[in-house]
């Protein structure tokens, strides 16, 4: 894997067989918040669909569970560059058991400790009451609140919001000075930002969100993680990105550096050689075409929101 540090801002880069263009600047940074989601502690078999053999991936005999060499080694990444806050937002386990989501709190409260916020996905609710089910929680860093609301329901696979959680997103915007990030498991379902076939949001309640964000003019984006896959969709001055899983291709976590004049989002792939290897395995999944769906295009990943204050 290479790595390229201290690049200049708003600069073409040309180092075989890479060539891009560096992000713009965004002034001094002022905090560092990274997220994760679907790390999916407790699963065995990855890619694996109901009706059809041969098509899930597994360790070989002696190897260590997939989800915990990748979210060890996304945790050490992640710690290098030393967070204010972390935020993983969902599918915390392969099925809400106990012992799955004693795993996933050993895993980053034992790295991060008090600075680890987390919501359930909808793996986490299927066989489980109480599992990360908080509502809506609110983290503040400098320069950035965000807001974690949780989108899963007990035995669902889609996801919802509560008018009680659309309330307080609207409190939460109107009472601070700073840009508000929305978060939660499930992506947002709009015409503009189709579900794909995915069970995600439902419609109705993703426009209700829109009505929220857009009254509120410090809300700039709306993050989730759920279809495994890197994406960014601008609906009316809204970013609403999906970010791709931990526990397999491409193995990643997202980054905001909130600065004086915007917020970056950069995506990280788990560095550890065992990572990249079961991460490059996983990548063929689905006749090859997983690889391109998952990691989604270079402005899907890396990109820089405004920073905004209430109107």
């Amino acid at each position: 894997m290479m790595h390229l540090q201290d690049l200049e801002p708003d600069t073409e880069v040309g180092v075989a067989p890479l060539h891009f263009r560096t992000l713009k600047g965004a002034g001094a940074l002022l905090s560092r918040v990274v997220t994760m989601n679907d790390v999916h502690f407790g699963e065995t078999k990855c890619g694996e669909i109901e009706g059809i053999t041969g098509a899930a991936l597994e360790v070989e005999p002696g190897e260590a569970p997939y989800p915990i060499t990748m979210n060890r080694s996304v945790c050490d990444d992640a710690l290098l560059l030393r967070p204010d806050a972390v935020i993983v937002k969902g599918d915390l386990t392969n099925a809400g058991k106990p012992e799955e989501f004693q795993a996933f709190l050993d895993c980053y409260v034992g790295t991060f400790g008090d600075k680890v916020t987390f919501v359930r996905g909808n793996h986490d609710s299927y066989h489980a009451e109480g599992i990360a089910d908080t509502a809506l929680q609110i983290v503040d860093v400098d320069g950035l609140r965000i807001v974690l609301v949780d989108t899963a329901r007990s035995g669902e696979v889609g996801g919802s919001l509560s008018q009680d959680q659309l309330n307080g997103i609207a409190l939460g915007a109107a009472s601070t000075d700073s840009t508000v990030i929305v978060m939660g498991h499930h992506p947002l379902v709009l015409p503009e930002a189709p579900a794909d076939g995915h069970r995600s949001m439902n419609q109705r309640d993703s426009s209700a969100f829109m009505e929220v964000a857009l009254a509120h003019n410090n809300i700039v984006a709306y993050t989730a993680g759920h279809t495994h896959r890197c994406r960014r969709i601008n609906v009316s001055g809204i970013a609403i990105i999906d970010v791709a899983a931990v526990k397999d291709f491409p193995g990643v976590f997202a980054e905001y550096q909130v600065r004086e004049d915007g917020i970056v989002q950069l995506i990280h792939r788990a560095s550890a050689p065992a990572a990249v290897a079961w991460a490059e395995k996983t990548s063929h999944m689905f006749a090859g075409l997983y690889r391109d769906y998952a990691m989604g295009a270079l402005e899907d990943r890396s990109f820089l929101l405004p920073r905004r204050q209430p109107s």
